[in-house]
């Protein structure tokens, strides 16, 4: 059995079948201690029901898997948790209610005297925990979690893990909602974890540029098999993993644009000195052109998304107005935005989005059915949409009758996209284009904003992604504080430019 003896954890010829659908088809993979080691692969790869697998979630049909030279069974969670195997997943294992602190001790017996909590026992260790990674002036131990940043949350969940001794850690997708500055603080973390402490990561992700940044070496999953395995990431080009992961060479992602060509279009949308209520829009103007492609950016909780909700009505606004073709659209509500030739692509498809046990065909005829008269869902109708906006968007789906949490996330969000462009509307806002879909759907989603841009449909994209925002946008507008901090043209713009409008900003003009 010599290739455990290689790693802290080692999975062997491991299979995994649900339903119909073949996950995993008998593939190994080996972490070292003290290693970060990326798990790649488009969605519906295999990536993360491996790291499921590891952390007892699901159970292998078929395969072994060894723990520091042993083969083990992990029933549950709690058992591989007891072996010290962690996974922190996308949806959080926390009590929303409770402090920080107290998220950090939930079922270990030494904080308690029969039934009392020795609270000061509690907020030291929380305290010392903290203090081990410089946390004291991020994450306050007295605050409840409900009022963290997903960033916050990342970091408690590790915490948690190190605090029962884990020895490997299983972060699946972690980068997915955070900023870039939020990315580089998890990273320290993770650096320091695997040098101090020389626990192993095992790092699910389709994020390239982020995997050649903290990985040591690399296993990528195509159609439930390994296609690379255990590569040095050094020995690695962009252009290798992406290969990998989607069977062709994907030479330029975002397509070819003129950028700049609109300059002179008429004025489709304008926004005047928006503000809300809440105080995270503060005096936001702008003007979109005809066929534009323009990127709102900045960090996460700058007010971009809460500025889109202002001017598409989902949000009341509390000051400014917005100018649809040079009118004003005094009453400006949902409905009213849709019927002036505005659409709406939220950031959060789950649970903003999409109805995910309903069925694909009608979802992708919500929009029309929330603007006609009648209260009648023709189902005809939606069976026809469906199959419209499955052949114009190459929508990978089984029947229109499934439901759409049966598709992957890129195939989500091309339904997502599909409701919107049955309406052929003039002006498009999509809020994180492609958060948590894999770079082949990510380079089917930007070539329909292009086309939707050559056919004269204007579009406004939120991003956090700045290599997304400088690859598709005329003209990138950057947000700090609930401000425009700046613009950017085309010409000028550099992912530094960016961060520095961002993070600390300055003239809008400034080279």
């Amino acid at each position: 059995m010599g290739s455990q003896k290689d790693g802290i954890l080692v999975a062997e010829n491991i299979s995994k079948r649900f339903g119909g659908t073949q996950a995993l088809s008998g593939v190994s993979f080996c972490l070292k201690a003290g290693e970060v080691h990326a798990l790649m692969g488009e969605n519906g790869a295999g990536k993360s029901t491996l790291g499921k697998i590891f952390a007892g979630i699901h159970q292998p049909d078929g395969g072994d898997l060894f723990f520091e030279n042993e083969k083990i069974t992990v029933e549950n969670p709690k058992a591989a948790k007891s072996k010290g195997i962690s996974i922190v997943l996308q949806e959080f294992n926390l009590l929303p209610d409770l402090s920080v602190a107290e998220n950090l001790i939930i079922g270990n017996e030494e904080y308690y005297n029969g039934f009392l909590l020795n609270k000061r026992k509690m907020y030291s260790h929380a305290k010392e925990l903290l203090g081990l990674f410089d946390l004291g002036a991020n994450l306050d131990i007295y605050e409840k979690v409900k009022n963290l940043s997903i960033a916050q949350m990342q970091v408690l969940e590790i915490l948690k893990a190190v605090d029962a001794d884990s020895k490997v850690i299983i972060l699946d997708e972690p980068t997915a909602a955070l900023s870039p500055n939020e990315v580089e603080q998890l990273f320290v973390i993770v650096r320091q974890l695997k040098a101090e402490k020389n626990i192993g990561f095992i790092i699910v992700s389709h994020k390239i540029e982020e995997i050649f940044e903290i990985a040591d070496r690399v296993t990528v999953f195509r159609d439930g098999k390994e296609i690379l395995n255990g590569a040095n990431i050094k020995d690695l080009t962009e252009n290798d993993l992406v290969k990998s992961m989607v069977g062709r060479e994907i030479k330029n992602l975002y397509g070819s644009r003129t950028f700049g060509a609109c300059k002179e279009n008429e004025i489709v949308l304008e926004a005047e000195h928006i503000s809300d209520f809440n105080g995270r829009v503060k005096d936001v103007s702008l003007k979109l052109r005809k066929g534009e492609i323009v990127g709102l950016t900045g960090v996460v909780g700058a007010g971009r998304t809460e500025f889109v909700r202002c001017i598409f009505g989902i949000d009341k606004k509390k000051a400014g107005r917005v100018l649809i073709h040079g009118e004003e659209l005094k009453n400006l509500t949902v409905k009213n935005a849709i019927l002036a030739g505005v659409g709406f692509v939220p950031e959060d498809r789950k649970y903003d989005g999409l109805i995910l046990d309903e069925s694909i065909s009608d979802n992708i005829s919500l929009v029309l059915q929330s603007i006609q008269k009648s209260v009648i869902i023709n189902k005809r109708k939606s069976v026809d949409n469906a199959a419209k906006m499955k052949e114009e968007l190459n929508i990978k789906m089984g029947s229109h009758h499934d439901n759409c949490d049966s598709l992957s996330g890129g195939n989500q969000q091309k339904v997502l996209l599909g409701k919107w462009m049955l309406m052929n509307p003039q002006i498009l806002i999509i809020d994180e284009p492609t958060r948590g879909i894999d770079i082949s759907s990510k380079s089917e989603i930007y070539a329909i904003l292009n086309r939707l841009s050559d056919e004269g449909v204007t579009v406004l994209m939120v991003s956090s992604e700045q290599p997304e925002v400088i690859g598709m946008c005329d003209r990138i507008l950057v947000m700090r504080d609930g401000q425009l901090a700046g613009e950017l043209d085309h010409t000028e713009v550099s992912e530094q430019r960016i961060t520095k409008l961002a993070t600390i900003g300055g003239n809008e003009n400034e080279k």
